[in-house]
């Protein structure tokens, strides 16, 4: 028995574990057979992304400025793939219509459709109206603005008999070309006195402000009751009159609505400098008389370069004004500005005031101090040199510029220049030789030497025939030898005779074709040089 009860437990114990064998086969295959339908359904569903469309038609409102590939997209899923083919700044979206659009996804091309449609009606804004006795009813009057982005017509209901002093209830219908519209009753009043009139402040007031038919109806209200408005005082004035034993009113209202009128100027300031909203007001003004103004803008004095200034201008009754302007802040790295430095010409010795008429001008500061360097200035010779001038900011900036300042010369100075010249070329030499050096060192130019012809022909090394002559004369002269200056009658040619030996002879050290002597009177008129000048025979010695 103990046997076939072993045999009966292992029988046992194997049905269970086919058993869990045959369940874990089971899970398996549902395993299997989900994840199958997880991939077939995946399949499926990339599939169906990747092959669906990707672009929907669109309707879109009249005044819409622009589209984008979102906006055709059945989802933005495909956005970073996808393209607006067609051009569309072709497209005029100001009018209705239907257009072909042209995607692509992928380079795959489809064609959707953009349809521009209005259904908005047009916006309006209405009122009653006050007309006279046999008014013909005008749509525009009761149309106090309307907009639309098509055309639009305006329609009222007809009143053929407008000849009684009532109110009639007038139908404006505003419809645009789409069918769009919008509507509403309207009062029209028919009366001869209008009986609510808004008046502007200093405006003129008369009859015909408040009568609707002045040519008609002008006996119907009294001149005193029109004086009673003032329109320079804001408020309510009541005007009455009696016509036909009834009594009729009008109000007129006096206010103030016109802004102040506001002038602004740009200003250019340096950064250590401020401002105040009044440096920026050219004019300001009201007929109210009271103005008040605010700078709206911070200003950052830390930031050079242009900033846009806002100043609002208000009057009492809350009208306003708002303007821009420009500031502008310099970075201050400049020194100042020198004036006066012209050149100064002294005589020798002389006491020169370098102060007169100098002036450092800072564009920031105004009038800043200066220092001269005076130096290397020796009034006691004669010759050029430069003062220093100096002058700085309180920021440091500093300008510094050189005046010219001209020693003249005097007669010793010209003489001591005379004799240098003399010793290291003339001494020695005779008459000729000394008209020759003369001639090759001294060069020609047009210039008559000034004031002291030998000193600019010895300073220069150069000058015309008067200086020429003149400083052959003084040679002759320091050499003991008689001599005269002799001109042209018309005084174009100077030069010089010379008496030596018991005789006058012509010598001329001008550069050029002239002859340097010894000469005759026939040798000198006769030569190419004088070209038919003469002197006056009859003034200088005869040269036989």
């Amino acid at each position: 028995m103990g046997y076939k009860k072993m045999n009966h437990s292992n029988w046992a114990n194997s049905q269970m574990d086919n058993k869990i064998i045959k369940n874990k086969k089971k899970v398996i295959k549902s395993i299997f057979i989900i994840l199958f339908i997880v991939l077939v359904l995946a399949i499926v569903y990339l599939a169906y992304i990747e092959y669906r469309p990707k672009f929907k038609n669109l309707t879109i409102e009249l005044g819409t400025n622009m589209v984008s590939i979102e906006d055709f997209l059945v989802s933005n899923m495909y956005e970073a793939d996808a393209k607006i083919l067609t051009d569309l700044s072709e497209i005029d979206f100001t009018k209705v219509s239907e257009v072909d659009i042209k995607l692509s996804y992928k380079g795959k091309e489809e064609i959707v459709r953009l349809r521009i449609v209005d259904t908005k009606a047009p916006i309006v804004e209405f009122q009653d109206i006050s007309k006279y006795i046999g008014y013909k009813v005008n749509a525009e009057d009761f149309i106090v603005y309307k907009k639309d982005l098509s055309e639009m017509t305006i329609n009222v209901t007809q009143i053929d008999d407008t000849n009684e002093f009532k109110d009639y209830v007038v139908k404006v219908t505003v419809k645009d070309i789409y069918g769009n519209e919008t509507t509403k009753d309207c009062i029209l009043t028919i009366t001869w006195l209008k009986p609510t009139v808004y008046v502007e402040l200093g405006s003129s007031f008369s009859k015909g402000t408040v009568l609707l038919n002045i040519g008609k109806d002008a006996d119907k209200i009294s001149q005193s009751e029109i004086e009673k408005v003032n329109t320079m005082v804001p408020g309510e004035y009541i005007i009455n009159s009696t016509y036909d034993n009834k009594n009729y009113t009008s109000k007129v209202i006096v206010k103030d609505t016109t802004p102040p009128e506001l002038e602004l100027k740009d200003l250019t300031i340096y950064d250590n400098n401020k401002v105040t909203k009044d440096n920026f007001i050219k004019n300001v003004k009201d007929i109210s008389g009271e103005v008040t103004t605010t700078l709206k803008t911070d200003i950052d004095y830390t930031k050079s370069g242009e900033q846009k200034i806002t100043i609002e201008a208000s009057d009492k009754y809350g009208n306003k004004t708002e303007k821009t302007t420009t500031l502008t802040i310099m970075i201050d790295n400049k020194g100042p500005v020198f004036s006066g430095l012209g050149s100064l010409s002294v005589s020798k010795n002389s006491k020169i005031d370098y102060n007169r008429g100098v002036k450092a001008v800072d564009a920031n500061e105004g009038n800043c101090n200066f220092t001269v360097d005076k130096s290397k200035v020796n009034t006691s010779v004669a010759g050029t040199y430069y003062a220093t001038y100096t002058s700085k900011d309180s920021k440091g900036n500093k300008t510094t510029a050189k005046r010219k300042i001209v020693v003249n010369h005097d007669q010793a100075d010209t003489d001591q220049k005379f004799n240098t010249f003399y010793n290291q070329y003339l001494t020695g030499k005779s008459i000729l030789e000394m008209t020759s050096t003369i001639k090759s060192i001294i060069k020609y130019n047009t210039n008559w030497g000034g004031d002291d012809p030998v000193w600019y022909g010895l300073t220069n090394t150069a000058g015309n025939c008067y200086v020429h002559a003149l400083m052959l004369q003084k040679a002759l002269t320091k050499a003991g030898i008689t001599n005269r200056l002799i001109h042209t009658i018309d005084k174009t040619h100077y030069w010089n005779l010379v008496y030596s030996g018991g005789i006058w002879r012509h010598y001329d050290s001008t550069p050029g074709l002239h002859i340097v002597g010894p000469a005759t009177d026939d040798e000198k008129f006769n030569s190419d040089a004088m070209k038919g000048r003469d002197w006056d025979r009859d003034a200088y010695p005869k040269a036989e």
